[in-house]
């Protein structure tokens, strides 16, 4: 017999608690083709000082009421570099005072890559921008032109290497499944990617939403959407191959604000989707600690994955059969290492 001692590949990584600011299209350039921020995030459009005042009142209130662990603020939607820069100055200085009075331990904002300037985020970095997370969405220049994004690879390559020069930590969203996609292309995102060494990724499967030009095409029968089964099957490697290149994914598909899926027209969404990809992922990373010939006896899983481990609904299950792994052959215990003892 022979045993097997291994840990999850998911890089570790500390929790914190995220305090979101939705700015909704503020200082987007252009409307993208799949883009709908105020369906997705349920948020209204305010103005900046409204916005600002938000923060300002909210968050002191929220540590007032009881004794709590320090936030990570976070702006999303909208354009954050390309908002007026005296206003991005007094956010992040705003969050800065809130990181000396203890309620905030870093600051990120997202944006796209033909909006960042590297004076000016060198300048927003000193005032106290921990992470900018840059809309790569993809790296193919047909799927950036037939989505509207207006600019080339090479713009997002810049970026890329624009935050990293700064100082900045780098976060890179994408986008699978859009329009122009070809077979391959998500593949080479990731690698792209990973080339990079982003300290956080997202992804999020491209999804139809009411009243976007992308739903035009869909109707019109000139843009298929990924299906789930696609979207699991193409998500599940890439995880485990940014897993195994230490990088962190902080989030797989869209939050489900209130009310949002009643706008999806089409595409994959599913509440469960990060638990699909992820448990087909650790499958993968079994799969690959065994050879052809070789089949399990005992495996001893720890006892945090046990929600994991069979997949979605036990779909994993006849998969695991086939490498010797069934519920009689499988325990779960407390720790974080996995025990696959096998001949």
């Amino acid at each position: 017999m022979k045993t097997a001692i291994f840990k999850h590949p998911e890089p570790g990584h500390p929790k914190t608690r995220i305090w979101p600011v939705f700015m909704p299209f503020l200082g987007c350039p252009s409307k993208c083709i799949y883009c709908a921020q105020d369906r997705q995030t349920g948020t209204g459009a305010k103005t900046l000082n409204e916005i600002y005042q938000g923060i300002k009142q909210e968050i002191p209130a929220f540590f007032n009421t009881k004794d709590r662990s320090p936030l990570e603020l976070a702006f999303f939607g909208g354009t954050f570099t390309a908002l007026p820069f005296e206003w991005q100055e007094r956010f992040i200085k705003l969050a800065a005072e809130f990181k000396e009075r203890g309620f905030l331990t870093k600051v990120r904002c997202s944006t796209r890559p033909d909006c960042i300037d590297q004076k000016q985020i060198m300048q927003l970095h000193a005032s106290g921008l921990d992470m900018i997370e840059l809309g790569i969405q993809s790296f193919s220049a047909e799927v950036l032109r037939r989505s509207g994004r207006n600019y080339s690879p090479q713009t997002g390559i810049e970026a890329c290497n624009i935050v990293r020069e700064s100082g900045i930590s780098l976060g890179i969203q994408l986008l699978p499944g859009l329009p122009g996609d070809e077979p391959g292309n998500f593949q080479n995102d990731v690698s792209r990617t990973i080339e990079f060494k982003p300290e956080a990724v997202r992804i999020y499967p491209c999804l139809t939403v009411k009243g976007t030009g992308l739903e035009k095409l869909y109707r019109a029968g000139k843009y298929t959407p990924w299906s789930l089964t696609r979207t699991v099957e193409e998500l599940a490697p890439a995880l485990l191959r940014l897993w195994r290149n230490i990088i962190h994914v902080i989030r797989i598909g869209v939050a489900h604000e209130d009310g949002f899926e009643k706008n999806i027209t089409a595409g994959p969404m599913h509440p469960a989707l990060g638990q699909m990809v992820r448990s087909k992922a650790m499958y993968l990373h079994l799969r690959s600690r065994l050879a052809l010939a070789d089949k399990a006896i005992q495996f001893i899983v720890p006892q945090k994955y046990s929600g994991e481990l069979w997949g979605h609904k036990s779909c994993l299950k006849p998969l695991y059969a086939d490498l010797g792994i069934t519920p009689d052959n499988t325990s779960f215990k407390p720790g974080n290492t996995f025990q696959l003892h096998y001949k």
